[in-house]
């Protein structure tokens, strides 16, 4: 039977993410970002910062000394692409401990009203939001306020991982609530359009995205429109098919959209964990139509520099450390998914089983980046 609650794990790190291992006393070091919430303050009244990006260059990825064959830019137009509608952001924080969010504005032009994405960290991942700024920092720009929940402020705080998950969805929920009470709260801020809603969630905080969106009703949250699961994981501690995951997840609406990624050496390459991740999920989703749902694989490939590596964490990227997996992966296929964006190009950039979908971009000598691996039926393997 499963449980309600659940456990994280040991491992791998791409980007400033990690997979941690829990027992009688949690071990691992923090991931810490620049832009961080106070842990240790009792009560924290909301701040607002607005910064001014500089111009998108068509790739950030570093290009190491020598190196003949590189990695490709990122494409002007379409899906996961750097022409978009807005030039910048405004960044406001509040909420108290485990209960802070940070929102995340389209502005240059800002708009009067904007549907939500709700973006999930993963276990350790609490001093700030800079281990998946540059996911956040596109999808604004794209034209969606962006609600960052802080559901953790140290090890083991406030849920000791899967041991008990429960005080870590009630965490996210009210710096959900929080944030959207904030943005009402002042008509001069961009207003929430809850009708397309969407949600993504990396590693524990894509059990996480995937709970609260199973009991999205009983928790008052929006519907979930759209849902990204990026290597979700609860650590594999008393078992290794995530029992942190609801037992059922018959509460996820059969018309929401849903793709879900595991890495070839992510969670499914860890000891006895080929059933965990995505596919530990996949037989709960039966009632979800296979035109609206996809278990999508990425290879490591180091063909060219800097390598692509499919390691636990493939959709965070720090500030300046975007490469091919961002846009010809997480941002296309993000992208593609929010509802107004069209059932032609969801399910040809995404979901389906299509050469677009597939694409990952070719090195500079022309070679393919291995493309990804896609099904509407699980298990997935590499």
């Amino acid at each position: 039977m499963r449980s309600s609650t659940g456990r994280p794990a040991a491992g791998r790190l791409r980007r400033g993410t990690t997979m941690i291992t829990i027992a009688a006393v949690v071990l691992g070091p923090s991931c810490s970002g620049s832009d961080s919430v106070d842990s240790t303050t009792a009560t924290r009244l909301p701040t607002t910062t607005t910064t001014t990006l500089p111009p998108s260059p068509p790739s950030t990825v570093a290009t190491p000394a020598g190196a003949t064959i590189l990695q490709p830019a990122q494409p002007a137009t379409g899906p996961g692409g750097s022409a978009l509608p807005h030039t910048d952001w405004r960044i406001s924080s509040g909420g108290t401990g485990t209960d802070a969010w940070f929102v995340f504005e389209p502005i240059g032009p800002q708009p009067a009203t904007a549907p939500v994405s709700i973006v999930m960290h993963g276990y350790y991942e609490y001093a700030g939001y800079d281990a998946f700024s540059e996911f956040i920092r596109h999808t604004v720009r794209t034209g969606r306020i962006v609600i960052y929940p802080r559901w953790q402020t140290d090890i083991a705080t406030p849920c000791p991982g899967p041991a008990n998950i429960e005080p870590c969805i009630a965490s996210a929920v009210a710096g959900i609530d929080g944030a959207l009470a904030y943005l009402r709260a002042d008509p001069s801020r961009v207003q929430p359009d809850l009708d397309r809603t969407t949600y993504f969630g990396h590693s524990f905080g894509g059990i996480i995205t995937a709970d609260m969106a199973n009991r999205w009703t009983a928790l008052g949250l929006p519907e979930p429109r759209a849902i990204f699961l990026d290597d979700p994981h609860d650590g594999g501690i008393t078992g290794k098919d995530e029992p942190a995951f609801d037992d059922s997840m018959d509460g996820i609406p059969a018309s929401t959209l849903i793709e879900c990624h595991v890495g070839a050496e992510g969670v499914i390459a860890g000891d006895g964990q080929a059933d965990g991740s995505c596919n530990a999920l996949w037989p709960m989703l039966d009632h979800i139509p296979d035109s609206n749902k996809a278990l999508v694989l990425t290879h490591s490939d180091s063909h060219g520099q800097p390598p692509l590596s499919s390691r636990h964490g493939v959709c965070s990227a720090r500030p300046g450390q975007t490469d091919a997996f961002d846009w010809y992966f997480c941002w296309k296929v993000w992208d593609a998914l929010q509802p107004g964006s069209g059932g032609a190009v969801s399910r040809t950039f995404a979901l389906a089983d299509t050469p677009e979908h597939r694409n990952m971009g070719t090195w500079s000598d022309g070679t393919p980046i291995t493309p990804l691996k896609i099904q509407s039926a699980g298990p997935i393997r590499p």
